[in-house]
Formats: structure tokens, C-alpha cells, sequence
């Protein structure tokens, strides 16, 4: 399966009152991510997607996508397999112009196989809590 969710944000959309889009999906395995910036965004546009508190992509909690012209995919491994079945996109807009979309897609399967949503967001926090007290 492959969800496709345009988030469109109004112009002078500030970092500091970030636009909330909730990305519903299923129980299954993400398998792979995409972030479509059509031309004229001009990395203007930002994008972060949560699960619950936790950032995951991008994965450092002070970093954000933004691009113009470009798709950005990477494949994944993640399993989705407690509820709620949600992501949430946080999006801002430097454009004092325009509105911009940003397309995000996820394809999941339905088959397991990936370490579990939870366990990876563990292991995130063990890792960036290890890397503060060096």
C-alpha cells in the first residue's frame, strides 16, 4: 500500500506555529519514504514528521527537510504495529508569498519483518542520551 498525503502550507507560516497534518495510516511495515518538493518551493518550505513526542525523520531533533525541485526517498524499515496508526507532519513556510505542498508518500506492507516502532524510538534515545554524556 501506498500513502499519499499533500501537505500544503499557507504562506508566512512561522517555525515558531508550526502547521500539524496528521498522517493516518495502518498497522504494517514501512518499508519506504518519500518527500516530493515541486519547483518553486526553493527551500522555503519545511517539513518534520513525529510519531507521538518522538521525531523521526529526519532523525536529529534539530534538522528539518526543506528543498525545491527535488524528491528525497529513502528506504526504510519500521513496524508499525500498535495504534495509533498516525504520523504527524509539522510544516512551516518562510514564503511571504505563497503557499507551498510538500508530498509526502509511505508505502507499507503488510507483512512483518522490521524492528517495531517503539524499539527503534528506544534505541534512538539510548543512542543521543549516550552521545551527551561524552
Amino acid at each position: 500500500m501506498i500513502f499519499v498525503f499533500p501537505v500544503t502550507t499557507p504562506a508566512n507560516t512561522a517555525e515558531s506555529a508550526k502547521q500539524k497534518t496528521a498522517l493516518k495510516l495502518t498497522a504494517g511495515h514501512i518499508n519506504f519514504v518519500e518527500l516530493h518538493f515541486p519547483p518553486g518551493v526553493n527551500a522555503l518550505a519545511h517539513l518534520s514528521i513525529n510519531y507521538g513526542l518522538y521525531q523521526l525523520f529526519p532523525s536529529n531533533q534539530d534538522a528539518d527537510f526543506s528543498s525545491g525541485s527535488e524528491t528525497i526517498d529513502w528506504i526504510e524499515d519500521i513496524e508499525l504495529d500498535q495504534p495509533p496508526f498516525e504520523f504527524v507532519a509539522y510544516s512551516w513556510n518562510d514564503d511571504d508569498t505563497y503557499e507551498h505542498t510538500i508530498t509526502v508518500r509511505i508505502s507499507i506492507t503488510t507483512g512483518k519483518g522490521g524492528q517495531s516502532l517503539q524499539d527503534q524510538i528506544a534505541a534512538l534515545l539510548l543512542t543521543q542520551t549516550a552521545g551527551q554524556g561524552q
